[in-house]
């Protein structure tokens, strides 16, 4: 098959390669629509390190090509995605719910080969079935909407609520999506215009991206302060920003050290919290629910669409961050 392999820092290029076949338990899927993630971009950059030559991807939509010794519950030819992160299910953090972040997950295109090719296996248990009257843009932009779903209901946001939103990328984009269609306010701060507007196209308002404007906005009664930008200057205007009584929502993944004062946020009451992917299985099936329902459209963050054989050109721009989701069709 062809496939997309990654084979130094920047340096991709469309490959033949050995087709991967559907093991026990696991379904072989034919890609037709892949997102570009945030972790594909630090992979491409040498920021994280794969063992090369690597395939990258882990958002997708497909159809199912072969099925493995005792999988039964899927069809050939039918419509799928895939939820990419497999914790293990047998440690005391799957054992207790938190699967996200079990130290022996597999994910992808992360620690596992991944979708940027013609053919992709995954674990039955991970595939969904997704109805054909959802969109392949639609489809294919679940899982970044179920990390920002899980987000949402984390912070127990409710109608009438007003929130933050600290950093527009397709995350935060999702964020406001899903935190609007629940009725909730959303103040939305980025440094570029582009993604402003399409902040307020999903429902947000937005201020000056200034750090003197945040602090006024969020000085008004927000609940939440949501950081998806996953930069540490972000992560200390978040908490710096946070009225008393809120509570600050983690979701970029800045590996860079932030500051704040121990002293306000205690006398302030203000709480601290992550939220790292998505619980399996609940999160991926609401957000197919919700989308099949007609309540959200996750396909209105994607920006500019590339075939595989682009892959190169579709990488840069996504590197770039200046628009929303890029996709690439197989």
């Amino acid at each position: 098959m062809r496939a997309a392999q990654l084979l130094s820092p920047c340096e991709i290029e469309i490959r033949e390669t050995a087709q991967p076949q559907a093991l026990a338990g696991e379904v072989l899927i034919q890609p037709h629509r892949l997102g570009i993630c945030g972790s594909d971009v630090s992979f491409f950059l040498g920021h994280r390190k794969v063992a090369y030559p690597f395939v990258l991807g882990h958002e997708m939509v497909g159809r199912v090509a072969a099925l493995g010794e005792g999988v039964r519950n899927f069809s050939l030819g039918q419509k799928v995605i895939v939820e990419p992160n497999y914790p293990c299910g047998k440690c005391d953090f799957c054992r207790s719910g938190r699967g996200n972040i079990c130290p022996h997950k597999q994910s992808m295109g992360v620690t596992l080969q991944g979708c940027f090719a013609e053919y992709a296996v995954a674990p039955a248990e991970f595939v969904w079935s997704v109805p054909d009257s959802i969109s392949d843009l639609d489809a294919a932009s679940i899982e970044p909407l179920a990390v920002a779903l899980h987000a949402v209901l984390l912070s127990g946001a409710q109608i009438g609520d007003t929130v933050a939103v600290v950093g527009c990328g397709v995350v935060g984009l999702l964020l406001i999506h899903v935190a609007a269609a629940m009725g909730v306010r959303v103040l939305a701060l980025d440094r570029l215009p582009g993604k402003l507007a399409m902040a307020r196209a999903l429902g947000a308002e937005t201020p000056a991206p200034d750090g003197d404007t945040a602090r006024r906005w969020l000085g008004e009664r927000v609940s939440t302060v949501f950081e998806c930008a996953g930069a540490a200057a972000t992560v200390e205007l978040s908490l710096a920003c946070a009225p008393r009584g809120s509570q600050v929502v983690l979701l970029g993944l800045s590996n860079s050290p932030a500051s704040f004062v121990p002293l306000r946020i205690i006398r302030e009451g203000i709480r601290i919290e992550t939220s790292l992917i998505y619980d399996h299985p609940s999160d991926f099936a609401r957000a197919i629910a919700l989308v099949a329902a007609g309540k959200l459209h996750p396909a209105r963050v994607v920006g500019e669409t590339f075939p595989l054989d682009s892959i190169r050109a579709a990488m840069d721009l996504a590197v770039k961050g200046e628009t929303g989701k890029v996709q690439v069709t197989v």
